[in-house]
């Protein structure tokens, strides 16, 4: 991994960890060129919002304003779906298996999943692949799902919403969304060794290797990978490569309001729109545009994004009322290296490192039972728990595309509220209610899962069931 910390627009830290290629005992240094994943999402929001200082469009705006085609199973919601809900992943829009097709045709020469556990699971392995924006809004306008409901109403990772985005600044512009992004951020910033092309990437001198679990070793070893995930119609979302030594020069839009060295990318306004915590995600944590906001870490406002994909963990950092900033980049997956990034910022704010991001919850009164919370939670995205009521909490057992493990205890904090507790961290789980008061979803994995009865599970095999 690479990490790197900027104070006060002095790099006081940038080094490299270990081996960018464990093979060839190449080091990691922060020249080194990796995935950033949903980190590319602020970069896309960053681009919606100059595009709205230029007046070309408005983040109220309808998406149908500017994809005529965007269509939902519901009529009603889908014409007051806007670009801010997009922005901020309150779309309404649920977990669904696009991101597999999407990048189904490099999925298709280095396979990261079981063919048997993706059909189980509802996720077509043999899907046509999903090329082009068009091809995406045909997917979202006859797939067959339900909205969560209104629009703004809830928080629902959203990959599909900010891969749209990518469309949007497409038909604004008419240019392709990465030019658009080279030319407006990317070289305005001095951001030279970042792309998403991985044409250009493999220019660069020093491109890390990928390292990912083997999904048929119980132990989940890493093993070497040499197809990075490729799409063309959700790019907007997570497909963007950098270093440290240029993620540091982004930064400093972020501490400085807007500028890099002499540039001004974006305006000060424009930057606290995005660091503004629009939605809440869970107590003491909102998203902002494209941005994870923690209002009050102990007094000050801290702005931050990880990203996971495969061969890829990564995390920038942000506390603008102190002028510090950091990120971290790996190229392992599923692995911790974020917690780093948070233990150095930590130290340098004079907390020990180990101080959580978020508010850990306040245990309540526990639940009389836990048997109502039992059954299974199930979305298109692959993501599959059983979970079985206990005396003192919950037992999940994960059978979903990316992830097989059982036998995960969950303990309860209270009414519909229980904590899973994984390599020192804490991750709430909240259950929701209908009108009537029965259980129907679980926000899991920053996304709102729904309860499905037994009968329903064999639908997904054969793909007919309705998300």
């Amino acid at each position: 991994m690479s990490l790197g910390i900027l104070d006060h627009g002095r790099r006081v830290l940038a080094k490299g960890y270990g081996h960018r290629d464990r093979e060839l005992r190449l080091p990691a240094t922060p020249a080194t060129t990796y995935g950033v994943a949903s980190v590319t999402k602020s970069f896309t929001a960053l681009a919606i919002l100059r595009l709205e200082e230029e007046g070309r469009l408005k983040v109220s705006d309808p998406v149908v304003r500017h994809l005529p085609e965007f269509g939902t199973p519901d009529p009603r919601w889908t014409r007051k779906i806007t670009l801010h809900h997009f922005l901020t992943h309150s779309s309404g829009l649920p977990p669904l298996p696009s991101i597999y097709y999407a990048s189904a045709r490099s999925l298709a020469l280095e396979p990261p999943y079981d063919r048997r556990v993706a059909k189980r699971v509802g996720v077509d392995p043999d899907h046509a692949p999903i090329d082009t924006y068009e091809g995406m809004l045909e997917f979202l306008r006859t797939e067959p799902y339900r909205l969560l409901g209104p629009p703004g109403a809830q928080f629902s990772y959203s990959n599909e919403a900010f891969g749209l985005l990518g469309a949007v600044i497409e038909r604004v512009t008419g240019r392709t969304y990465e030019s658009y992004l080279e030319e407006a951020v990317l070289r305005p910033a001095g951001m030279r060794r970042t792309t998403f092309d991985t044409g250009i990437m493999y220019r660069f001198p020093e491109v890390t290797a990928l390292y990912s679990p083997r999904w048929d070793d119980p132990k989940h070893r890493l093993i070497r990978q040499d197809q990075w995930w490729e799409d063309t119609c959700l790019r907007a979302c997570g497909a963007l490569r950098t270093s440290v030594d240029d993620m540091l020069a982004y930064l400093e839009l972020y501490l400085s309001g807007g500028r890099v060295g002499r540039e001004r990318i974006v305006s000060r306004r424009s930057i606290e729109r995005m660091l503004t915590p629009h939605v809440a995600i869970q107590p003491g944590q909102f998203y902002g545009y494209g941005i994870c906001i923690r209002p009050d870490h102990h007094g000050v406002l801290v702005a931050s994004h990880d990203g996971g994909l495969k061969g890829v963990s990564a995390k920038f950092l942000v506390v603008p009322a102190k002028q510090l900033g950091g990120v971290v980049l790996s190229n392992a997956e599923q692995v911790p290296a974020p917690d780093v990034l948070d233990g150095a910022i930590n130290l340098a704010l004079g907390l020990p490192a180990p101080t959580p991001f978020f508010d850990p919850p306040v245990r309540g009164p526990l639940p009389r039972s836990t048997a109502e919370y039992a059954g299974w939670y199930c979305s298109g995205e692959g993501i599959w728990a059983r979970v079985t009521g206990r005396r003192d909490g919950l037992r999940l057992d994960f059978r979903g595309i990316e992830e097989v493990r059982q036998g995960v205890l969950v303990r309860s904090y209270g009414p519909d509220l229980f904590v899973l507790r994984r390599d020192g961290r804490l991750f709430p789980l909240r259950f929701q209610r209908d009108r009537r008061g029965r259980i129907v979803s679980v926000f899991l994995g920053w996304r709102v899962v729904r309860r499905r009865r037994p009968s329903e599970l064999g639908l997904a095999r054969v793909h007919r069931m309705v998300w």
